[in-house]
């Protein structure tokens, strides 16, 4: 499964300065007790206006708690004036109470329904202010903080999805870099808990444009499907990855994922199912996870029939496809992708296991033949050979490939090139000493290929052998203006290897 998160576009929000005045609501549309004037919001007004006005910090500290001390005051001695608590929410918001703040608000709008537009308004700009410092701390990495701004932010307006998205974001970076097992796991159910809320709020969140209502929902569907994969929940990571489908039609890293979760969810099915005796319980397992497969397939089907897909691509789908036994489409798979790069090493070898496991022994001998002058020095690749032989009963042939096999002196393991920068090149792999002395030298010529199938550089090196059965890493560097997609090595100063059957 291909791992990476989605990131959103974080920036703050310019909070406008609200005011108190209530909004001229006919009465008879309206529930509960009607808002007033009266000493206490008249009070209140005033320092609400001394602290906005205010240029020290601590004169705005001190007005807006003048202004809870009389609104606090009105609670008691005007408990009918829902006014009084819809002020209160805003000035205990601007002080940090928070939950004071929510329940404020939400004590104003239950005594006079028509205050719901009002609240809805003063929720946000304290969510906004909330919000601000969220991201303020984020940027500056002090994760305690810009959580704990965060969840306030989304306590005062949980119509809009951002602290949930950066809350998903902060979790998983520190579930990443947690040591604790325990503690990593907690991280990255809080992150599950964060999107879900998000991709939750995203529909009914009217305050978004179109476009931020497309770009939050990817980014918390396709992190959502990772961390739920992560945590072995593979049927909800599937069905996160469809909700970031229906936003990014045929998107290739969400349903190769998709892909991948499905298998995996079948395989932990079945092995659950063979834990079990003969029964109902079994037979509904095994059919769920015969259902997971076929959903599996049909994914990996419709990617294969794409042609718009790069060579790694296809190699992983060869990859997803070997899982669930379709050798046939694997193979097609492996070779659309040496279509396209003809001399990738490890498409060739996934190609020849493929017509192994998948008994196309007739195929399996062309390619395994075709591996053998590539890549000499292997005993996978000798092994493939002489199984082929052996399963066309072409015995003599067969028994040359293992007696080939069995002088081999060395081996070449776990080949790759990579691209550095500026055209540089850099083969890596494995020698394993079979049969050499100590320290023995060893010439190689590695020649390598374009995507035409042609050589663009070539060098030659010398590697020493390690103690007997031991393995040591080595590696060579070339540069070329080319693109480099594959490459074939032999025996310096030798001719091409010969199959030997």
């Amino acid at each position: 499964m291909t791992l990476r998160r989605l990131a959103i576009t974080v920036s703050g929000i310019v909070a406008l300065v609200l005011l108190t005045v209530p909004s001229f609501v006919s009465a008879q549309d309206c529930v509960g007790d009607k808002p007033k004037g009266g000493m206490y919001s008249t009070s209140a007004e005033l320092y609400f206006n001394n602290a906005r006005g205010a240029t020290k910090p601590e004169d705005r500290q001190r007005n807006w708690q003048q202004a809870i001390d009389v609104l606090e005051d009105g609670f008691e001695k005007q408990p009918d004036n829902p006014r009084n608590y819809f002020m209160a929410g805003t000035a205990y918001a601007e002080v940090g109470r928070y939950e004071d703040a929510d329940a404020a608000f939400s004590k104003a709008e239950e005594m006079w329904s028509c205050y719901e537009e009002e609240v809805d308004e003063a929720r946000y700009f304290a969510w906004s202010k909330a919000w601000n410092l969220g991201v303020r701390y984020g940027e500056a990495e002090e994760w305690d903080q810009a959580i704990e701004y965060y969840n306030n932010a989304w306590l005062l307006y949980d119509k809009l999805p951002q602290p949930m998205l950066q809350l998903g974001s902060v979790y998983s970076n520190l579930a990443l870099t947690s040591e604790v097992e325990a503690e990593r796991h907690e991280f990255e159910e809080k992150a599950i808990e964060s999107y879900s809320s998000a991709l939750n709020v995203i529909p009914i969140a009217t305050r978004l444009r179109e476009d931020q209502v497309s770009e939050y929902s990817r980014a918390a569907a396709f992190n959502l499907g990772q961390l739920l994969a992560i945590e072995e929940r593979y049927e909800e990571a599937a069905a996160a990855y469809d909700l970031y489908l229906a936003q990014a039609p045929g998107d290739l890293t969400a349903m190769t994922n998709k892909a991948v979760v499905i298998l995996r969810g079948s395989n932990m099915l079945t092995d659950q199912a063979e834990e079990l005796e003969d029964g109902p319980e079994k037979e509904a397992l095994v059919a769920k996870a015969d259902s997971l497969q076929s959903a599996a397939r049909a994914v990996y089907a419709e990617l294969l029939a794409r042609e718009d897909l790069e060579p790694n691509d296809y190699y992983n789908i060869g990859l997803g496809l070997v899982r669930i036994g379709r050798y046939e489409g694997a193979a097609i798979a492996y070779k659309k992708a040496l279509d396209m790069e003809p001399y990738r090493n490890t498409a060739l070898e996934a190609l020849g296991r493929a017509y192994f496991a998948g008994g196309m022994y007739d195929s399996l001998l062309v390619v395994a033949l075709e591996l053998v002058e590539r890549y000499p020095m292997s005993l996978d690749n000798l092994a493939l050979l002489a199984n082929a032989h052996r399963e066309l009963e072409q015995l003599e042939e067969g028994l040359a490939v293992l007696e080939r096999r069995e002088a081999l002196t060395y081996e070449l393991t776990d080949l790759d090139v990579d691209y550095g920068e500026e055209g540089i090149y850099t083969l890596s792999g494995y020698i394993r000493n079979v049969k050499l002395d100590a320290d023995a030298e060893v010439s190689l010529q590695f020649d390598f290929y374009n995507d035409a199938g042609e050589v663009v550089a070539s060098e030659t090196t010398t590697l020493m052998a390690p103690a007997p059965d031991a393995q040591a890493e080595f590696s060579l560097s070339v540069e070329s203006e080319a693109l480099i997609s594959g490459f074939v090595y032999r025996v310096a100063d030798t001719a091409p290897a010969q199959a030997g059957g």
